[in-house]
């Protein structure tokens, strides 16, 4: 019974694990290297680095010139490529999306290993490897476009064959209804699916049980149909969101936005009634902070381990007017 026990256990970890990897959130970069004149070029070594956190890799191309870099984070990344009898090929600004499959052909020029030529013309990459579609909204997006409540899953709005259907009111973070009430690409409202880092966040009931902070959101992908068969699990659309991650610089923000009481006006409804303004408050604080892992004599995380921390919440007074009390509660203020 123990050894069926544990087998059952084990099948259990292996279908959630299946699951979990299901759901990317990874890119790839693929294509061939070849010469000025289209020949391949077998046996070239390939670096792909990151631009942000220097860590590399490292490939070599195969007898028809092909390479390939698989499950790569989004981030931008600079190539170098080294063969006998070519000159070295740099080529920077090489952005993988969320689960972006970019196709770069590398083309050296004949000459010297220590000559080096530095492409900086940007290319439009092609992304023809896999059916997901969709569009990605940018860190840049994310953090400089304005967003009233800060709900990350709110600014799907840019996309298109996105429809809010909830109360505009219902746009803070912590709004699991209102940000969850939208029919993406004709699909039903509250039907649509939602992964943090690869892992799905979708209740039962089709709300995203947590909203990321505007600023810990690296970018989102807003995937409509069709996309990945990987993804699966709805008749809608697909949030799939991926977290910032630390760099070798250290950088962090501050962020406080408030609405002083002192600096509202009142409604027109309450000033024909002669009613004085109810008082209202706003404050909303965010913080983040990353950098690589580093501890003094003891261990430096440059180029390998990375830390980012982020914290945000906000303090809020709803208004309510005096007339709108039920009547018990005027009852009430009388009798005391």
């Amino acid at each position: 019974m123990r050894i069926i026990r544990f087998a059952a256990f084990l099948s259990t970890l292996y279908f959630l694990a299946s699951l979990v990897s299901a759901q990317s959130f990874v890119g790839a970069v693929r294509g061939r290297v070849q010469d000025p004149g289209g020949a391949v070029i077998a046996g070239a070594n390939i670096t792909l680095r990151n631009e942000a956190t220097g860590v590399s890799r490292a490939t070599v191309s195969n007898t028809s010139g092909e390479y390939v870099f698989a499950q790569l984070e989004p981030a931008t990344y600079a190539m170098e490529v080294e063969a006998a009898g070519f000159r070295k090929l740099i080529r920077r600004g090489v952005i993988v999306g969320t689960q972006e499959q970019v196709g770069l052909d590398l083309k050296m020029e004949i000459g010297s290993v220590t000559e080096s030529v530095q492409v900086t013309t940007e290319v439009p990459f092609i992304e023809n490897a896999t059916a997901s579609n969709g569009q990605v909204l940018t860190t840049q997006e994310m953090q400089d476009l304005p967003n009233l409540g800060r709900n990350s899953f709110l600014m799907s709005k840019l996309a298109n064959n996105v429809v809010p259907s909830g109360p505009p009111t219902w746009d803070r973070f912590q709004d699991q209804i209102g940000s969850s009430a939208l029919s993406i690409a004709g699909g039903p409202i509250r039907g649509n699916n939602y992964t943090v880092d690869g892992v799905p966040i979708t209740s039962s009931q089709n709300l995203a049980i947590i909203i990321p902070s505007q600023s810990a959101v690296a970018e989102m992908k807003l995937q409509e149909n069709t996309y990945d068969a990987g993804m699966g699990r709805t008749g809608g659309g697909v949030f799939n969101t991926l977290i910032t991650s630390g760099s070798n610089s250290i950088h962090g923000d501050l962020l406080g936005y408030i609405r002083p009481f002192s600096l509202t006006a009142n409604e027109y409804f309450n000033n024909a009634a002669g009613l004085a303004r109810p008082f209202e408050s706003w404050e909303n604080w965010e913080m983040s902070l990353s950098g690589p892992v580093v501890i003094p004599k003891v261990y430096n995380g440059k180029n390998k381990t990375f830390f980012f921390a982020n914290t945000e919440g906000y303090l809020h007074d709803q208004p309510v007017a005096w007339r709108d009390l039920p009547q018990h509660v005027h009852l009430v203020a009388e009798l005391r």
